[in-house]
């Protein structure tokens, strides 16, 4: 479904009502208001009025049954940056809860420095440590939604700021989404960067699914009007024997799969993703994505069901009856989730999802908990990007803990320990052994590590190549930069003398 850009204020409220019917609806209405204000006359890339975008951050949230907070907190999400407003003045107006949220998701600006002002990389840097560091549950979901209309609308955006931003959200943003188990905002953001990354596969890929999906219209047609028919509970029953069973059902969609996900399938399953004419066909992809959402406590004459057990109940009571075949029962390749993998009587796939109302909630809110600390382990100033690298638990010679990025070596290490203990590395012993190992000796987990220095001993340029982490490798950037200074540094230097 194309991403709708027309938004109103309106809307916004309708969808909040739904979920929240007593809801703060004046807070809102305020935020709006004061956001309007300060983005009138402003206009984004693509030339529509920039209060468009903080409008459908806060739509997302609404249509996902988000509290206030998080929709005001959406509206308001880019005053500070843009608008000059100050974060003291939008607690005064809208309360902490408010005002941190919108504190976390601000980037740094030249203001937020003295006269020294940093390089645009290192101010990147630094907002990205400072969005890891101050993040919470209710800043997360903010700054997803801001995310997805961002990718979304990236047209009127220029070519070169398209890819960074991608990545970006692939390195920074969906390890947080992940943290968080917001897988559902996790397969939207990777579909989004997909489309920006791999505009010539997604070409080729859209080209070879119409091309099936017309072939196949009216087959496919008949099926998916047989799901709706046999599974929302807004229609008809044509199946009386279904009866006793359709009180379990909460709500039934469909919709076609994802490039990204019919990608990673296709990377999963070979290794030859160029010759897709070949690969993807009806009788080894889905196209179609169904979801099936049943009650928490799901029974059968007073004794518990699983979920399973009611799917084939479905599946023996009416799809078998309409030429429907059963194919596998499947995990995804996030493995994450899992699905029925179903057939009609023209051998199209479709995927089938059945999660509990509880499960579903979970998929799309993940851990929502208001005032917990949202990342509990220590931010990467150096470069925030590596923050979630996969880590490993190593131990000092004392018996002392520490996790490292995996893949570091034995002279990452010692950087890590002391700056000194880098600089002047002899060598390393592991696990109490005598063995005397050089630099490049890569970790493993639950190794004891203990680090042999010699003030005698200084670094080299090739000393960049037994190193794998970023905080390491600044370590050894400065020790040069001090030995090694710019002309313009030495005259800085010869001035304060």
């Amino acid at each position: 479904m194309p991403y709708k850009l027309d938004v109103n204020y309106n809307e916004i409220l309708r969808f909040y009502i739904e979920h929240h019917p007593d809801g703060d609806r004046e807070g809102i209405k305020r935020a709006f208001k004061y956001a309007e204000k300060l983005h009138e006359g402003t206009l984004r890339g693509s030339g529509e009025p920039y209060i468009n975008h903080p409008m459908r951050t806060a739509r997302l949230l609404a249509e996902q049954g988000f509290e206030s907070d998080y929709l005001i907190a959406a509206l308001l999400h880019d005053v500070v940056e843009d608008c000059g407003v100050s974060i003291s003045e939008i607690k005064k107006q809208f309360g902490s809860t408010v005002s941190m949220t919108v504190d976390a998701v601000t980037a740094l600006s030249d203001r937020d420095f003295g006269e020294k002002k940093p390089s645009k990389r290192k101010r990147d840097s630094l907002s990205d440590a400072k969005l890891q560091e101050k993040m919470n549950n209710k800043a997360l979901y903010v700054k997803i939604a801001d995310r997805i209309d961002n990718l979304a609308t990236i047209s009127g955006v220029k070519e070169e700021k398209r890819q960074p931003k991608a990545e970006h959200t692939r390195e920074i943003l969906i390890p947080m989404a992940e943290r968080a188990k917001a897988f559902y905002y996790v397969d939207v953001l990777e579909d989004l960067c997909f489309h920006i990354e791999h505009p010539g596969e997604l070409a080729v890929m859209e080209e070879i699914r119409d091309r099936i999906c017309t072939e196949n219209r009216q087959s496919t047609g008949r099926a998916l009007q047989t799901f709706a028919q046999v599974f929302d509970p807004l229609r008809k029953n044509p199946y009386k024997a279904l009866e006793p069973y359709r009180r379990h059902i909460i709500s039934f969609r469909q919709q076609d799969r994802t490039m990204v996900s019919i990608f990673r399938q296709i990377i999963s399953e070979t290794e030859d993703s160029k010759k897709l004419e070949n690969i993807l066909r009806k009788d080894t992809f889905a196209f179609y994505d169904l979801f099936l959402i049943v009650s928490n406590d799901l029974e059968e004459e007073g004794t518990p069901i699983r979920t399973h057990d009611l799917f084939f109940k479905y599946f023996d009571l009416a799809l078998s009856k309409r030429g429907f075949y059963f194919v596998d029962y499947k995990r995804t390749t996030h493995k994450d989730a899992t699905y029925f993998l179903l057939a009609d009587e023209m051998d199209n796939l479709y995927r089938l999802f059945i999660r509990t109302q509880e499960d579903y909630n979970r998929y799309l809110h993940g851990n929502i908990i208001d005032d917990s600390a949202f990342y509990a382990g220590i931010v990467n100033e150096i470069e925030p990007r590596d923050t979630y690298n996969p880590k490993i638990k190593v131990f000092c010679a004392d018996g002392a803990a520490m996790k490292i990025d995996k893949g570091a070596t034995v002279l990452d290490f010692a950087f890590h320990i002391h700056t000194d203990l880098g600089l002047h590395f002899q060598h390393a012993q592991l696990n109490g052994e005598k063995t005397f190992l050089p630099a490049h000796t890569r970790l493993n987990e639950g190794d004891t590590v203990f680090i042999q220095e010699n003030e005698n001993v200084t670094p080299t340029f090739s000393w960049f190549k037994y190193l794998r982490t970023s905080r390491a490798k600044d370590h050894l950037v400065r020790y040069f930069y001090q030995q090694y200074p710019t002309e313009k540094n030495s005259e800085k230097n010869t001035e304060k003398k």
